[in-house]
């Protein structure tokens, strides 16, 4: 009864390795070994032939357990059973016991592995009661992987036996023996998805719809990736998959070979559909890390199965203030919707000198007004809070919901003015400064050409050779030019402490593409056209007065003080005519040339007011008188040849052209368009000319 009670431990024991192992399935092997039993000692009769043991068999079934993070050392179940003759009758053994030690790998497929063992053995003649009492023992054993299912083993082992002898009472070696054994390993698998590479440490940003495409070569978590194989790996591949809102899995990373134990990070990424941008509240999906690798010529392929979280479609965190540049949608369908119209009705206003940039935002900006967009800080949302910590997840209103609302704090206002101005060919930056977002519009014109065209510079910024108008946005009530104002004021005391920075939109959306949302352009009840260009016509003499009116008052007092002159009356028109003020203009003009009717630079200007009136015939007229007085002046060939363009005398124009790049190369370079016959692309380029003059000051 006692024995039986040690077979019943030695096989519960094993039972409880093999419960515990198979949580770890992978990691396990099944070895089976046949072994050449080798008596040893004073009772082997091979070293004295009177003594009791001959060389007998043994077969063995481990269950070894190779611990994924620690691959050096291995652990193991063992079950055996021996025959071992003697001078009278067979001593057969049952042997239960856990052999550990250290697994070295030699190259991709040969590991040798030695240990210790310790066990329980229970041994029986026939006829006679069992007895049982601890062994221990030692082994080295060679493998070699032919598979990753199936190792073949060579090895030698050496067995120590604890006897009792009853007649003294006391403890003595039972047996003790060496053993050579050739052995085949079976290593254990969960199946399809087998996970001897393991995936850890797995951490995923926070995921937002409108930066889908962002994440199609941007990281939106990682993971680490460690080889828990026997040996190297190689054609290692990782994909990311998030059912529902990608139509396939996307592949984040390859590696060409992994060691064994070697461990990498990987970037996970994932090619989103537009479906996210339905999302509007934050949701929580499956998602799965896929992982394939091929060992010892066979393919395996797992899946770590996780959750991910993407919150609402209009989410976002400022880590990145260039980030909110995915919001400046201008090809959404309502974007431009209001911003063609707007702007169609500002160039129907005929060739206005003043920067054609410049105008049409001043009328966008004076629309959103009238049309009743109003400045309302989000007390759940605030870009001043939001700032404040990369990790706040702040909610933002894309241009047609800010449309929609007529009301947005000062990140949706300003992506909507962008968003607008950008739907019509105007380039434009956010402006950021502590606590606060405003935006910028490109006038697309040089530093130098903006200081001589406009009388007062000081409230442009001059980066890159460009010119930009920064607008406080959140004053959109107050009117453009008080936005503009307070604009520039905030950049010139921010910058100069390096607090305020500009970020081009089109420089942000090589990182952060728009995305607009699903649907059909909106229904919006414009303002009255007419009430459109009033209020654009106010604020833009508004603007001129205020620019030119301290110069006006300059040449009057000059005038007024005897020093009146051809060239004075010249410069005061070219004052007048910079700003489409071309009655003032004229009048200053015509007194020019009665002071001196051979002065060219008046009759020059005169041409000019009668070419942006779009009366092309007197123009030329004007410019031949010029040019009779002088045919050498680059500036008369210029306008002699865009006026015979415009009239379609192509011949006389490029013959003029031809001049002109011989006399003024730079000139030249300006009207390219005029060396060619009229065709699609030469018409656009005079279109786009005609509103840019050579006023002549001399």
């Amino acid at each position: 009864m006692k024995h039986t009670v040690s077979i019943l431990i030695i096989i519960l024991f094993l039972g409880q390795i093999l419960q515990i192992s198979a949580a770890d399935l992978d990691n396990n092997s099944i070895i089976i070994k046949p072994a050449f039993e080798l008596p040893l000692g004073d009772k082997s009769s091979l070293v004295n032939s009177d003594a009791p043991f001959k060389p007998g068999g043994s077969v063995s079934f481990n269950l070894q357990y190779i611990p994924p993070n620690i691959p050096l050392l291995f652990f193991s179940g063992i079950l055996g059973y021996s025959v071992l003759p003697t001078q009278a009758e067979n001593l057969t053994v049952v042997t239960g016991g856990l052999r550990s030690g250290l697994n070295f790998r030699f190259g991709d497929v040969l590991s040798l592995n030695t240990g210790l063992e310790l066990g329980w053995y229970v041994g029986m003649y026939p006829g006679n009661d069992a007895g049982s009492n601890p062994y221990a023992g030692g082994n080295i054993d060679l493998s070699w992987d032919i598979s990753p299912e199936f190792t073949l083993s060579a090895g030698a082992g050496y067995k120590y036996m604890l006897g009792y002898e009853s007649a003294t009472e006391s403890y003595t070696d039972l047996y003790q023996g060496a053993s050579v054994s050739i052995g085949t390993v079976f290593h254990l698998s969960s199946g399809d998805n087998r996970t001897k590479v393991r995936v850890d440490d797995i951490e995923f940003d926070p995921v937002f719809p409108v930066f889908y495409g962002y994440y199609d070569s941007n990281s939106l978590g990682s993971a680490s990736l460690t080889n828990g194989e026997n040996s190297t790996i190689t054609d290692v591949k990782v994909y990311f998959y998030v059912n529902q809102y990608m139509e396939e899995p996307k592949l984040s990373a390859s590696f060409p070979s992994l060691k064994r134990g070697e461990s990498v990070n990987v970037e996970l990424k994932a090619l989103f559909t537009n479906s996210v941008m339905q999302l509007t509240e934050s949701t929580k999906v499956s998602a799965n890390i896929i992982t394939e690798y091929t060992y010892l010529g066979e393919r395996f392929s797992s899946v770590t199965p996780q959750t991910l979280r993407i919150y609402d479609r209009n989410s976002m965190m400022w880590d990145d203030d260039r980030k909110a540049a995915s919001f400046v949608t201008a090809k959404d369908s309502t974007v431009l919707l209001f911003a063609k119209n707007t702007a169609g009705i500002i160039r129907d206003q005929g060739n206005n000198p003043i920067n054609l940039n410049f105008r049409i935002a001043m009328g966008l900006f004076e629309t959103m007004r009238l049309y009743g967009m109003n400045y309302v800080v989000d007390p759940q949302s605030s870009y001043v809070e939001a700032i404040q910590n990369a990790q706040y997840i702040d909610y933002l209103q894309f241009p047609s919901q800010s449309l929609t609302y007529r009301a947005g704090d000062c990140d949706d206002l300003s992506i909507l003015t962008s968003a607008l101005l950008e739907a019509v060919g105007i380039q434009t930056a956010f402006i950021t400064s502590p606590g606060h977002i405003y935006m910028a519009f490109s006038l697309d014109m040089p530093e130098s050409q903006a200081k001589n065209v406009f009388s007062n510079t000081e409230d442009f910024i001059f980066i890159d050779d460009d010119t930009w108008v920064p607008i406080e946005i959140t004053l959109v009530t107050d009117g453009f030019l008080k936005a503009w104002k307070v604009g520039a004021k905030d950049w010139r005391e921010n910058v100069v402490r390096g607090d305020a920075i500009m970020y081009p939109i089109h420089q942000a959306w090589e990182f952060y593409e728009p995305v607009a949302i699903p649907g059909s352009a909106l229904s919006l009840i414009f303002p009255d056209k007419d009430t459109i260009i009033s209020n654009y016509e106010e604020n833009l003499q508004l603007f001129i007065n205020r620019e030119i009116l301290p110069k006006v008052s300059m040449f009057e007092d000059k005038i007024s003080r005897g020093n009146d002159s051809a060239r004075l009356r010249n410069r005061f028109g070219v004052l007048f005519a910079r700003y489409g003020q071309y009655s003032d203009a004229t009048e200053q003009f015509s007194k020019a040339i009665r002071m001196d009717s051979s002065y060219v630079s008046p009759l020059i200007n005169l041409g000019n007011i009668h070419f942006l009136n779009e009366k092309t015939t007197d123009a030329l007229v004007w410019y031949k008188k010029a040019e009779r007085l002088d045919p050498f002046n680059s500036k008369v060939i210029a306008a002699v040849a865009r006026t015979q363009y415009e009239l379609e005398e192509y011949k006389e124009a490029s013959d003029r052209y031809a001049k002109l790049k011989i006399q003024a190369p730079d000139l030249a370079a300006e009207y390219a368009y005029l060396g060619n016959e009229s065709n699609y692309s030469g018409r656009a380029a005079a279109a786009t000319a005609k509103g840019t003059t050579l006023w002549d000051e001399e």
